[in-house]
């Protein structure tokens, strides 16, 4: 049965790879008024004729496989959210499938990143660089420290990339070391399941790197269980080191936080659709219920900075996602959300995870290295209000 579902999968994901009309032109055989924010005009492929201007637009669609082909996204939303088998090893994507993720940096930024990732023996099978350090956030100025640089580790196997780099680099752990690699790797599963090792000298920069299990990243991206790794994904993030796995999901996960921005923005906004409002609801889904801002820990403007300097990069990020389910209102959440349960469900996660992660980051990272971190997070955050 499982196979069954996961052939008709890549099936369905040919289907959409094939047939890129189908994200390109409104999915009905009435007559139909949408709001849009879009300011142009034209004619579909199908003959549609169409003018966005933030209004009311008018448009008839005259073929009559259009049910059929709006019938067939809605069954494919549907089934792929029933698919759960997150740890399927794909072989291959259809052509373009998730490229959108691929965001490029400037060439010194690339060389660094990818110099930092060279520089660990252990083996990781994905890896990504993400924050301020990586991209710039409104609000800071050429006077301000260079901020540190983020990035997380997926493994296969967390104690084995403890052993191998405890042995390399023993001075980024706190005195957990002394326990061995096994206890730092039951140790990493507590709360969202990341090790991270704050204020790390490498190539002469200072660096923040999170390691987690493969199959606790894929977790989390397909199902939400912790938002933690799936929250940071939604927001543009630099690929170092690719996985299929993670680029199939994460598409997925791109696909359900534009679901839910959508939902928000059109119910705040009276109808009215608006993108930068978009990608703010986006950015602050994970920050809903997280513990650093109740503590004052992060700038409270944060959400619209991110969106500010990087409006043009979420654009590139979410460029298929945004015609799927702004313009052809494709709907997708993981499995057991709804539009009325999500925002409790992710309160009720995002705090217990962060909450858990903060006190871990303690014994993971030494007094000393949190003093130093949770002091750096307080000035950011003063500086800026």
């Amino acid at each position: 049965m499982l196979r069954a579902s996961e052939n008709h999968l890549h099936l369905l994901l040919r289907c959409y790879a094939t047939h890129p009309k189908v994200l390109k032109r409104p999915l009905s055989t009435h007559i139909k008024e949408e709001k849009s924010t879009f300011q142009e005009t034209g004619i579909l492929p199908n003959g549609t004729i169409y003018e966005r201007q933030n209004r009311h637009i008018e448009g008839i669609t005259k073929d009559s496989d259009l049910e059929l082909l709006e019938k067939g996204i809605r069954k494919t939303d549907e089934m792929t959210s029933n698919f759960t088998n997150y740890m399927y090893k794909f072989h291959r994507l259809p052509p373009n499938y998730g490229s959108n993720q691929l965001i490029t940096v400037d060439k010194e930024l690339q060389r660094e990143l990818d110099a930092v990732l060279a520089s660990f023996k252990a083996p990781c099978r994905f890896a990504f660089g993400y924050g301020s350090g990586v991209f710039e956030q409104a609000g800071y100025s050429e006077k301000d420290t260079k901020p540190q640089i983020d990035i997380i580790l997926g493994v296969t196997y967390p104690s084995h990339f403890h052993s191998i780099n405890m042995r390399q680099n023993p001075q980024h752990y706190s005195s957990l070391k002394y326990f061995g690699s096994e206890f730092a790797s039951k140790f990493q599963q507590i709360g969202a399941g990341v090790y991270f090792n704050p204020f790390a000298n490498i190539n002469g920069h200072d660096v923040k790197y999170g390691v987690v299990s493969m199959e606790t990243l894929l977790k989390d991206v397909a199902t939400w269980n912790t938002f933690y790794l799936a929250g940071r994904l939604q927001k543009p993030v630099k690929i170092l080191k690719n996985d299929l796995r993670v680029q199939y999901w994460n598409q997925l996960n791109l696909k359900a936080a534009a679901t839910l921005a959508k939902h928000y923005t059109l119910e705040k906004n009276n109808n009215e659709f608006d993108e930068f409002q978009f990608y703010r609801e986006i950015t602050a889904l994970s920050y809903a219920g997280d513990i650093r801002y109740k503590l004052g820990g992060e700038n409270p403007d944060k959400v619209n900075n991110i969106v500010t300097k990087n409006f043009k990069r979420f654009q590139e990020y979410y460029k298929p996602i945004y015609k799927e389910v702004v313009l052809n209102d494709s709907f997708y959440l993981p499995k057991g959300f709804t539009l009325k349960n999500t925002q409790r469900l992710l309160l009720s996660r995002i705090s217990k995870s962060s909450a858990l992660q903060t006190i871990k980051g303690v014994f993971t990272a030494g007094v000393t290295k949190s003093i130093k971190y949770a002091w750096a997070k307080k000035l950011k955050s003063m500086k800026r209000n």
